[in-house]
Order: C-alpha cells, then sequence, then structure tokens
C-alpha cells in the first residue's frame, strides 16, 4: 500500500502519526525542527525526516513517490509553512486535507484582566503600558516582535521548547538564562501558578491555542494568581478538518480503519424471569439502544427481533463475533447486549464472561478500541418464587444445582445445606429434579420436609408444585420442561455450629478422652477454617474436634482419622448425630491414609500414635501452605515438636500453654478446680529454595 504523506508540527502531527501507525498504514512524517523529531514517538512503519522545505521542496517530495495524499498538521500559527504545502499538493495534483486545530475564539473565556488582540504587534504595543515581568508562552519565532520594544528590556521571560533552535533563537535576541524557561508541556495549572510567583509575573501572553495547547490550564492560572492574561487570536483563517473529519477521510481513501478510537459498550443484562414485567428500566433502555445482541435463544427470540441477534451465551463464542466487529469499519460506538435469564450476578453465565471481558478490553486497548463494560441486575428466581409464596429469602441457604452432575459428594451437600437451614433454594436443571431431591431427603430421614417447585416463573403458565419430600418421592406424573427453582422448608433444623456444641451435647463412652470445649474453640480459631476448606483431624477419638469444624461451614470437608475401632463407631455416631454430611469418618492410621485424600488446607494432630514425625512431613509433603495445630499434654510430645521443626527449614511454630480451671458445685459452694494443662502448637511452612535441610525428617 503508498503511504501517506504528513507535514507535521507536535501535538496534532504526533496524534495523527499515531493513529496511522496503529492502523497499521505506512506514512512519511516530515518536521521542521529538531524538538519536532524528538517529540516523534518510535511508531511503526512510520518514517520521520527533519528538515524546513520551501514549496519547491515540497513538490519535488511529493512527486517521489505515488503518496495517497498529504496531510497538513502543522501549528495553527504556521501560515507560511500551510500555504507551500497546499500549494504544492495543488501543484502535483496530490489532496490536501488540512488538520485544523480547535482553538476557540474571543467567547470562550471573558473574565475581567483578560484582554485578546488581533496580532502580536498590538499585543507587544499593549504590554508597553504595563508594569512588570511579562510571561511570553507565545513560542520562539515570534519573540523578536517583543524583544525589539525598548521598554520591554529586563521584563521579559520566554517559555520556549527545550531544543537547541529555540534555545539560539532566545540567546540571538539577548535573553539569558534567568529570562528563558526551556520546557515541554503539557503545563498543569499548578505549574503555570508556581512559575507566576517564581518569577513574579505580572502579565501571562499567550496564543488562543485551544485544549490541546494548554490555554485554559495559563487562563485559569492567570486568575488564580490574580494577573493579566493577554491572548493573541488564532491568525489560521483558512479552511481545515476537524481530527475526526481528516480520519474518517484517511479511512476512506485506505480502506483501514484510521482515527477516533471505536468504542464498545457491552451491557450485561439479568432479564429476571423473561418477561417485559420483570425487566428493570435500565435493561430496557440498554436494550432499545443496542445495535447487536447475545443471549440464549428463548432470550434473544423475545427481546432481539427488531436488531441484529445471536443466539449466543458462551463467552468464548461473544468474544469471538465481538472481535469481529472490532475488526470492521463499522460505527465508531457499538453498543451490544449480552442477556441472561434471572439476576446477572446471581449463579448467572456473568460468572465466566465479565472476567473473558475484562481481558478482552485489555487486549483491544492496544489496538486503539475503548471497551466499557456495564453489569445490569435483574431479578432472580429466588426473589420471585419467595414472593409467590409470600414469604422472605432472608437467611436462606441458597444453592444451584444447575448443570451440576447428581452424584454422592453434590447429594450430601443438598442434604447437610437441607438438615441444617430452615429454609434452602435450589436451583434445579430440569423440573423432574423435584422428584429426585424428594426420594433423596426421604431416604435421609426428612420426609416431611415441605417443597414448593416453581417452573417457568415470571411466565403466564407458570406451574407451582407443593407437597412433601416423601409425597413427591412417590410422584409418577410426568412434568413439563421448563425453568426450575425449587424450595425447601425444615421446621427443625439442627442449625448447631461449631463453636456452639458444649462438651455435654456429644455422646461419651469411658476411656475415650475429649478435647475439652475451652480447648477446641481454641484450635478451631487458629485453624482458621473457610468456606472451601478441606481438614484432616488426625486421631479423632470422640470426633468433637471433626464434629465441630464441620459445623463451621457446609462448604467445609473434614476427614476424621482414627485407629481404633470403638473410637471410630464414636465419631461416626456424634457424626449422625448433628448431621454433619459434609465430614468423613476414615478407620487408618496417619499418613498411611493420606494418599487417598484430597489435599488438605488444615490439619489437626490430637493423636499421633508414635508416628508425629512422618504425620507432620506428610501434611508438608500433601500442601506446603497447610495450616497445623497440634496438641500436647506432655513435656516429651512438646519437645518431640519443637525438635522436629527445626529440621524443617522455612518453618515456624507458636506454643500456647494453656491453664483452664473451672467451677464445680460441693453443696452450696462453689470451688474451682483446674483441669491438666495443655500445649497448642501452631505450625506453618514457607515456600523456600536454595537451603539444604539440616537433617531428613
Amino acid at each position: 500500500m503508498s503511504r501517506i504523506l504528513v507535514f507535521a508540527g507536535t501535538t496534532e502531527g504526533r496524534k495523527i502519526a499515531e493513529k496511522i501507525s496503529l492502523a497499521g498504514v505506512s506514512a512519511l512524517v516530515c518536521v521542521a525542527t529538531e524538538y519536532g523529531l524528538q517529540a516523534m514517538p518510535d511508531l511503526e512503519g512510520i518514517e520521520v525526516r527533519q528538515g524546513r522545505l520551501t514549496e519547491s521542496q515540497m513538490e519535488e517530495l511529493m512527486e517521489s513517490e505515488d503518496f495517497i495524499c498529504v496531510v497538513d498538521a502543522t501549528h495553527p500559527y504556521a501560515t507560511i509553512a500551510s500555504d507551500n504545502i497546499k500549494a504544492a499538493a495543488e501543484t502535483t495534483l496530490l489532496q490536501y486535507l488540512r488538520l485544523k486545530r480547535e482553538t476557540g475564539n474571543s467567547t470562550d473565556y471573558t473574565k475581567p484582566g483578560v484582554h485578546y488582540f488581533d496580532d502580536n504587534e498590538s499585543c507587544a504595543i499593549a504590554l508597553e503600558g504595563t508594569r512588570g515581568n511579562v510571561l511570553l508562552t507565545i513560542g520562539s519565532k515570534e519573540l523578536p516582535i517583543y524583544t525589539r520594544r525598548g521598554s520591554l528590556k529586563g521584563r521579559l521571560i520566554a517559555r520556549v521548547l527545550p531544543g537547541s533552535e529555540s534555545m539560539k533563537a532566545c540567546e540571538s535576541l539577548g535573553l539569558g538564562g534567568r529570562d528563558i524557561i526551556a520546557m515541554q508541556g503539557p503545563f498543569s495549572k499548578e505549574m503555570n501558578v508556581a512559575q507566576i510567583n517564581d518569577y513574579r509575573v505580572s502579565v501571562l501572553v499567550t496564543k488562543m491555542t485551544g485544549q490541546a495547547g494548554g490555554f485554559f490550564e495559563k487562563a485559569l492560572a492567570a486568575d488564580e494568581a490574580g494577573i493579566s492574561l493577554f491572548v493573541v487570536g488564532n491568525p489560521d483563517a483558512t479552511e481545515g478538518m476537524s481530527f475526526d473529519n481528516v480520519c474518517a477521510m484517511l479511512t476512506r481513501l485506505t480502506g483501514v480503519r484510521i482515527g477516533r478510537d471505536r468504542q464498545f459498550e457491552v451491557s450485561v443484562i439479568g432479564c429476571g424471569m423473561g418477561n417485559e414485567g420483570s425487566l428493570t428500566g435500565d435493561a430496557r433502555n440498554a436494550i432499545d439502544e443496542a445495535q447487536y445482541i447475545f443471549g440464549s435463544k428463548r432470550l434473544v427470540d423475545i427481546y432481539g427481533k427488531e436488531r441484529q441477534s445471536f443466539p449466543f451465551y458462551k463467552a468464548v463464542d461473544i468474544i469471538q463475533y465481538l472481535d469481529r466487529l472490532s475488526s470492521s469499519l463499522a460505527d465508531d460506538t457499538i453498543k451490544a447486549v449480552v442477556l441472561y435469564s434471572g439476576d446477572s450476578g446471581f449463579y448467572s453465565g456473568t460468572k465466566e464472561l465479565i472476567p473473558a471481558l475484562d481481558e478482552w478490553k485489555a487486549e483491544q486497548k492496544g489496538r486503539g478500541t475503548t471497551v466499557y463494560i456495564k453489569q445490569i441486575p435483574g431479578v432472580s428466581s429466588v426473589a420471585s418464587l419467595a414472593a409467590i409464596m409470600g414469604i422472605t429469602y432472608e437467611n436462606s441457604k441458597i444453592i444451584s444445582m444447575h448443570g451440576v452432575e447428581q452424584d454422592s459428594t453434590s447429594d450430601m451437600n443438598v442434604i447437610t445445606a437441607v438438615r441444617n437451614n430452615e429454609k434452602t433454594f435450589m436451583l434445579l436443571s430440569k423440573p423432574e429434579d423435584f422428584i429426585y431431591y424428594g426420594k433423596l431427603l426421604k431416604e435421609a430421614g426428612m420426609g416431611d420436609t415441605k417443597l414448593v417447585m416453581g417452573v417457568d416463573i415470571g411466565a403466564p403458565d407458570v406451574r407451582l408444585y407443593a407437597k412433601t419430600a416423601e409425597d413427591a418421592a412417590e410422584m409418577y406424573e410426568e412434568i413439563k420442561d421448563g425453568l426450575a427453582t425449587l424450595y425447601i422448608y425444615n421446621e427443625e433444623p439442627l442449625n448447631t455450629s461449631g463453636f456452639a456444641l458444649k462438651d455435654s451435647d456429644f455422646i461419651r463412652r469411658e476411656g475415650l478422652p475429649m478435647t475439652k470445649e475451652e480447648i477446641r474453640y481454641v484450635i478451631l480459631g487458629k485453624l482458621g477454617l473457610k468456606k472451601g476448606d478441606v481438614m484432616y483431624d488426625i486421631g479423632s477419638g470422640t470426633g468433637s474436634i471433626s464434629v465441630a469444624a464441620a459445623g463451621i461451614s457446609d462448604d467445609i470437608h473434614v476427614y476424621a482419622i482414627e485407629e481404633l475401632e470403638e473410637a471410630v463407631e464414636l465419631s461416626i455416631e456424634n457424626k449422625e448425630k448433628y448431621g454433619r454430611d459434609n465430614m468423613t469418618v476414615i478407620r487408618g492410621s496417619a499418613p498411611e491414609e493420606f494418599d487417598v485424600l484430597p489435599k488438605p488446607d488444615a490439619a489437626f494432630i490430637g493423636g499421633s500414635n508414635g508416628k508425629l514425625r512422618e504425620i507432620i512431613r506428610g501434611l508438608k509433603d500433601k500442601n506446603k501452605a497447610v495450616r497445623v495445630v497440634a496438641s500436647a499434654v506432655t513435656i516429651e510430645t512438646l519437645s518431640s515438636i519443637m525438635e522436629i521443626m527445626a529440621e524443617i527449614p522455612y518453618s515456624s511454630v507458636d506454643i500456647i500453654q494453656m491453664n483452664i480451671s473451672k467451677t464445680r458445685t460441693v453443696d452450696k459452694y462453689h470451688i474451682i478446680g483446674s483441669l491438666n494443662p495443655i500445649f497448642i502448637a501452631c505450625i506453618s511452612f514457607m515456600a523456600g529454595s536454595g537451603e539444604v535441610q539440616k537433617k531428613p525428617l
């Protein structure tokens, strides 16, 4: 492809060169000064030449190759250069595009102390009637007009570009170092105020350079400093085109998008129940303004009839099509919406789409496209079903089984949720799941729980099914497909958190010790269990630690490992008493059982059967970031822990000694009795490299 010829000043020339390069088009950019060369960044496909050219030299250059057009992006005050470029283009029959800076006019900024002049001559004459220092920000070429007026001698401070050409011009006019500010803009209002104060300026002189030339920052600074502002009007009276219009013309001539950043507005919308009544006003407006609509076929059929619509709801498909739109020559601003049923922030495809859009947004920024992402929530099926039933859904357990494989793990999660909560809402994969979960709850001993299922909530033919779990399990009728949400009511939930259980709440057996409740609270706190964690309880005994830990959250899974058969049976009894379906009791020894278990996030060592070193090593091998708490009632066990930890590089151990006293009643008296002291060791490992262990574990 042929090149574009650009004659550049500073700001506009640099901007147009950047847009041409970004579009993958080649250009030859001509700058007059050394500073113009320095100001031009290194851009792919852009050749830069420096030096002033006469009209005949411009003609020779334009005829030297088959240029697409010539863009005159010189400074608005470089009128002679513009006249020469235009004349040379007419002679060589090369299309001429004048990029005209929008500089504003005298009505843009009117305040006391602001004076406008048609040219520099009249401005210089007016300055002779003022007192104090004058800050000239009109460039180096116009300085002679001011310096030749003797009354201004010693009062002028020239702010010029830091190029050798500008500096030589200042020196030739008799301006010394104290009279020159050689700096490159842009200058903030604060920087202008600082220079006004530092140089004790009484009058600031500027051209009407508009926003690109920092006019308003200078005007605001003069106003704040309380000094006069002299403004020389724009002498460039030639016709010209706006930046966007020049870019549009270049796009037409090259067939490649060049110019203003394309803007994408992508709204991710929760459509509620898929009917106009549940659509929010913001969602309705976004859909009405959209040029492109994505979503499931059901939603596209409802809302996408009058515009381009695509039955895509997966992130990869949507991003792929947005990419195609980005590379086309379509409108500068593209508005697209992605429709999801229910609420966009509630078990929605938004979870995958938003991160994908964020990544795509970063990629597009590097291609000159700005992407705005907006999320518009909708009414969820849970809120709608609760409203139909006339109940609140606060303090409910809400889970999604939509698309989740029905297996022992997911079944356990459902049972645990229903057992421990009064209200449970579930998003179902299909209405037939009503029967499946009825059977599941009946077999778990909760046949009297109440089930209410709404199918196609919000539709005119919404269907409701209300039965006990036992009755739902016996259903044989065919249930028509649709979007289904299930509500389960358990009148008597266990609702016993790990920190609510007292020692007397556990089933006990003589000869099997149990970690006392005060000690248990500290151990649970030090384990720092959180949602999604896997915990090992090694030497679980009665299972008090396991049961309490599993009660902190349904989303924690505890593996209780115990060798003694009687203790295993007792752990199972306590597990069943409190319905801890997220607790698995294993008869076996540690660390041998670790191989078949998932990676632990935390572990409690209550008993080691003489294998403390192997257990700690096994935990570290499973997860170098595992949190370990171990209890010790003897000095020997504590010494072993300290010795083992001394052997492990990048590890630490904190020791807590607990002495607990509790009251007991003797006749009418309360006597304080002490429990045996106990040590709690909090162990952590840190990833390290380059250090050899002191000795093998």
